[in-house]
């Protein structure tokens, strides 16, 4: 299940940044053709980077587990991925195993 996730969040970018690129660059009344990788590569690049860094950002976070009520960090990944309601999200926690909305301590 959760490599079919990151296929799909990979196929969506990929096809996003496919679809975003032209190949007939226009300046002024002159044209320019380019490959489309060239502009394809950097969006790419780009949007995994600012992925990664959110991902990071709110993994730093603390959430509270409302079955157990301890404190834990999640992996950067899935707090990237993960579904969310304002700053509260679906995480499973690692002392009680149970998947719940955790809130995020203040």
């Amino acid at each position: 299940m959760k490599k079919t996730k990151i296929a799909m969040a990979l196929s969506i970018l990929i096809l996003t940044a496919l679809v975003l690129t032209s190949c007939e660059v226009h300046f002024g009344n002159n044209r320019a053709y380019v490959q489309w990788y060239v502009i394809a590569v950097p969006v790419i690049v780009f949007v995994i980077a600012c992925l990664v860094i959110a991902g990071v950002v709110l993994s730093k976070n603390t959430y509270v587990c409302p079955e157990c009520g301890k404190r834990f960090h999640p992996k950067w990944y899935r707090a990237m991925l993960t579904p969310h309601i304002n700053s509260d999200r679906v995480l499973k926690c690692p002392h009680c195993g149970k998947k719940s909305l955790c809130r995020k301590e203040d």
